[in-house]
């Protein structure tokens, strides 16, 4: 899980401008959340990751129609 939850926050970083310190702060939120999806019966880390990343541009960018808070 630990290399699913570093690619996915990696591969983040570099689709948008975060910091160190946002990605820590958003590690375990999505750990939580694919957790969840995995304890559910989800084990494909590849649509793992896929969840993950918009997970991440969720908490990123907040729901749509609402401003954007931040992680």
């Amino acid at each position: 899980m630990d290399d699913v939850i570093d690619r996915v926050l990696n591969t983040f970083a570099m689709m948008r401008n975060v910091n160190g310190q946002t990605l820590q702060q958003a590690r375990p939120k999505l750990q939580t959340y694919l957790g969840t999806l995995t304890s559910a019966g989800q084990k494909d880390e590849q649509r793992l990751a896929v969840y993950g990343l918009a997970y991440m541009r969720e908490l990123h960018d907040g729901h749509p129609g609402e401003d954007a808070t931040g992680c």
